[in-house]
């Protein structure tokens, strides 16, 4: 992976060169919407001298009212005047409609359709857009007023980018400033973000975020309507898969944490089923054995591990697929073993478990560590002496492990109001 990617690609310049026209064509001929969405132009404040404009942002709100005034006030307080603010509205039955429509300013589209969910919200605001860059905002978060002129600013200066991400403020339902995003993220991306794209949804906040719209188009990129939980993650490792990205160390937003964040009010069941579909939908991508074998085996272990457990049934069919039958044959034993120790942690699906352990070994004969629980589970207290031994050299493992880290940068964990209510 890159830095920072110098202006120096001729065949993206003139790919961009390319798309002008149908730009120009397609502000001329916007789409109809269904479900009786309807597409309100924004007037020529809102263009350059080429009768374009420069930034399209897309705000989807659902019974918004509380937050979306600020958000939208902090769209007409930015630097940069070459934007149109596409405001979809979801159906929202509370104030939201009459507080739009107090919003005069001719650079604010608005959008309203029956109430679809937020992925089908962002579509609208997508097949809107006229802008040469599309930006993102929530109807509860903030963009600060150097956002657009410095994002816009960054893809300019570095042509053979398509997506740039930057940093921003996390901020509490109090109003306090706790924390920065950056906090949260294992790293800072650059180039080809595809592989720790797929791995966590830390990677990038789509508030901070500028996009090429040649980019989305040209690639068909859209929102996952099945998605609840996720369909912004999903959304980046799209980006990820067709562009390349770029970061700039700047705060650009204020991302809000409150009660009704749709993490908090989806609940875990939900919240942990759409993060299977999203990497389900990377497990079974006709480009996921493209990826390094420690990241194919990682999203494995987070799909295997972390979120099938106790779901056995699920577990094998993931086991018996083509993808994970892929993997080098000594990581599909280690993930096969690993189900099986945790079952045996839990005490839980004996029977399953040690269908795995014998998997596992048919796949590595000369395993030891397989081979060793193996044995010791036929002892006569074999069933009560495993889940201790596991634990202790899990024990060891994690200690080993922070010892070799040790000066690393460590991402913190989400803060509690990130997680689903009742966790």
């Amino acid at each position: 992976m890159t830095t920072h990617p110098e202006a120096t690609s001729a065949d993206a310049t003139t790919r961009r060169a390319n798309t002008v026209k149908h730009r120009m064509d397609r502000v001329q001929t916007l789409p109809r919407l269904s479900l009786g969405e309807k597409c309100i132009p924004g007037g020529s404040a809102a263009l350059l001298s080429d009768g374009m404009v420069k930034v399209s942002v897309i705000t989807p709100v659902y019974n918004g009212a509380k937050y979306l005034g600020p958000a939208l006030d902090s769209v007409l307080a930015q630097t940069m005047r070459s934007w149109e603010l596409i405001v979809v509205d979801d159906g929202s039955t509370d104030a939201t409609p009459d507080l739009l429509q107090r919003y005069t300013d001719p650079r604010i589209v608005k959008v309203r359709q029956e109430h679809s969910g937020e992925a089908a919200a962002r579509n609208a605001g997508l097949r809107c857009a006229t802008g040469e860059y599309v930006g993102f905002l929530d109807a509860d978060d903030l963009l600060l007023p150097n956002a657009l002129a410095d994002l816009t600013a960054f893809l300019e200066q570095h042509p053979a980018c398509d997506v740039v991400y930057a940093d921003g403020y996390v901020r509490d339902e109090n109003e306090r400033y706790v924390t920065r995003l950056s906090d949260y993220r294992p790293g800072r991306y650059t180039g080809d973000v595809l592989e720790p794209m797929t791995l966590t949804s830390c990677v990038i906040s789509l508030t901070c975020l500028l996009a090429r719209r040649a980019t989305i188009e040209e690639r068909d990129i859209s929102f996952d309507r099945q998605l609840v939980i996720g369909p912004d993650w999903d959304f980046c490792i799209q980006l990820a898969r067709h562009g390349r990205f770029g970061y700039l160390d700047v705060l650009t937003c204020v991302y809000r944490v409150h009660q009704t964040n749709i993490t908090r009010t989806s609940g875990r069941h939900r919240r942990d089923e759409d993060l299977i579909l999203v990497r389900a939908k990377v497990l079974n991508a006709a480009w996921f054995s493209e990826l390094s074998v420690p990241t194919r085996r990682q999203l494995c272990y987070q799909l295997l591990i972390d979120l099938l457990t106790g779901q056995p049934g699920r577990q094998r069919a993931v086991m018996e697929s083509q993808p994970f039958r892929s993997l080098p044959v000594v990581e599909q034993a280690a993930l096969v073993r690993h189900v099986a120790a945790a079952y045996i942690l839990r005490g839980t699906e004996n029977e399953f478990a040690l269908h795995c352990l014998r998997e596992a070994q048919r796949l590595r004969p000369r395993d030891r560590k397989t081979n060793t629980l193996l044995r010791i589970t036929q002892w006569r207290f074999g069933k009560q002496a495993v889940p201790g031994l596991l634990r202790l050299w899990r024990l060891c493992r994690r200690a080993a492990h922070g010892l070799l880290t040790v000066g690393q940068h460590r991402p913190k964990p989400p803060p509690a109001t990130l997680r689903p209510a009742g966790e």
